[in-house]
């Protein structure tokens, strides 16, 4: 896997139409920058994340309590909401690198998750179903949960791929496709994780501003690394 040629063909296309991938990823942006920065700037919620802690590490949290759900709670539909909406702008940006699609229309294509029923409904049941099976795997150890995830990562690319083609198949064959497809890939997949470690530590010291590039280049190199290992497949 050319790891470097995959991510110096996300950043030529970035270059070549920021203002097309700034709109695109704009919602998504928004939503977890937004997120961050209410959250920072109440210090209700900073003292309510401090006991909340506090209560777990001494074993005292209990389900009953209003910090540990309203934490859990707003920072799962957060979450869910901003992974819809990548979800969908991952599916634009395979379709550009495959030439299906044109640099136009970034505002409708930002929700291309609710182009179809099946992509919205596909990609929550694929991630309840990969999350549930990563956390069981990770009750035996961490590193496998790890792997685990590695192997699941392109069921939705792939059930997304059978449905365009008129061949829709079931969430759990699209998790073994993803499953067998990555056998060799896993390592290549670690690596191009970790190659983006800088780039995230880089943007915490921007206050987030840095997302409005770096999430154009991640779900851009990601989707270059999912046509091309599905082309070895085929």
């Amino acid at each position: 896997m050319d790891r470097v040629g995959l991510k110096l063909e996300a950043k030529r296309l970035i270059n070549s139409h920021f203002p097309f991938f700034i709109v695109l990823f704009l919602p998504a942006v928004l939503i977890q920058l937004g997120y961050s920065v209410a959250y920072s700037m109440n210090p209700l919620h900073q003292a309510d994340m401090n006991r909340a802690f506090n209560q777990i590490a001494q074993g005292t949290a209990h389900f009953g309590s209003n910090e540990v759900l309203n934490l859990w709670g707003i920072s799962t539909v957060i979450s869910i909401v901003s992974g819809l909406l990548l979800s969908g702008m991952m599916f634009v940006c395979i379709d550009i690198l495959r030439r299906k699609s044109s640099f136009d229309q970034p505002v409708t294509k930002s929700f291309t998750i609710l182009n179809r029923g099946q992509y919205f409904i596909g990609a929550i049941m694929i991630g309840i179903i990969t999350t549930v099976l990563t956390l069981l795997w990770s009750v035996l150890l961490v590193i496998p949960g790890i792997i685990k995830g590695f192997a699941y990562s392109q069921a939705l690319n792939i059930y997304r791929d059978s449905v365009d083609a008129g061949k829709p198949i079931g969430y759990l064959e699209a998790i073994t496709r993803s499953r067998k497809m990555m056998v060799s890939h896993k390592m290549d997949y670690f690596i191009m994780e970790l190659s983006f470690i800088g780039w995230y530590i880089l943007n915490a010291f921007t206050y987030g501003i840095l997302l409005v590039w770096l999430q154009p280049y991640y779900q851009l190199s990601f989707a270059s690394f999912y046509v091309k290992i599905a082309q070895t497949e085929q």
